[in-house]
């Protein structure tokens, strides 16, 4: 008989002293399906890259688990969509990052504060929501993409329309 786990999480940021989200998952779930439940309760755009980390005994990110597949490069690749939690999350692995903000370094904690056995959850469960989500994009990165939005369009403007194209070399034959 197969035994099921259900983790317990109580996520903070270090950024915004009072935001705290409660969650219970279970273990056979994958770690994609806890951020999709991060970025649903945060408000998050689902667009932008975010990875979980499980830090090592000095709190240095050791394992990544990536929402995009990393490949096969000789060391062990782990991917949100393939890997589940009790694959990974041991009883002494208290605490996981969850990096939204690759760009900045800029990590949600997530503390387990308990494990419990023989329970099985259909979907991850919200206990708790309270105080202010950390956005995702600083205004800095904001300022930074709208500049770069701009350049392109300024860049895409000199190249001219169309029928500029047909005129000089002529209609395109069918493939």
């Amino acid at each position: 008989m197969k035994k099921f786990m259900i983790y317990s999480y109580k996520i903070i940021s270090p950024e915004v002293n009072n935001f705290q989200l409660n969650l219970q998952i279970d273990g056979e779930a994958t770690f994609y399906s806890l951020h999709e439940t991060i970025q649903k309760h945060a408000g998050y755009q689902s667009h932008q890259l975010a990875s979980f980390f499980i830090p090592n005994q000095k709190g240095k990110k050791s394992v990544e688990i990536s929402l995009l597949d990393p490949g096969i490069n000789g060391f062990p690749n782990y991917a949100m969509y393939r890997t589940k939690l009790s694959e990974l999350i041991a009883p002494d692995c208290k605490q996981l990052l969850y990096t939204f903000d690759l760009f900045n370094d800029r990590s949600l904690i997530l503390e387990l504060t308990g494990i419990y056995m023989e329970k099985n959850l259909n979907e991850p469960l919200v206990t708790l929501e309270s105080g202010e989500v950390p956005v995702q994009i600083l205004e800095e990165d904001i300022k930074v993409q709208e500049s770069i939005a701009q350049q392109e369009d300024e860049v895409f403007q000199d190249f001219g329309v169309l029928e500029d194209y047909t005129e000089i070399f002529g209609e395109m034959d069918p493939i």
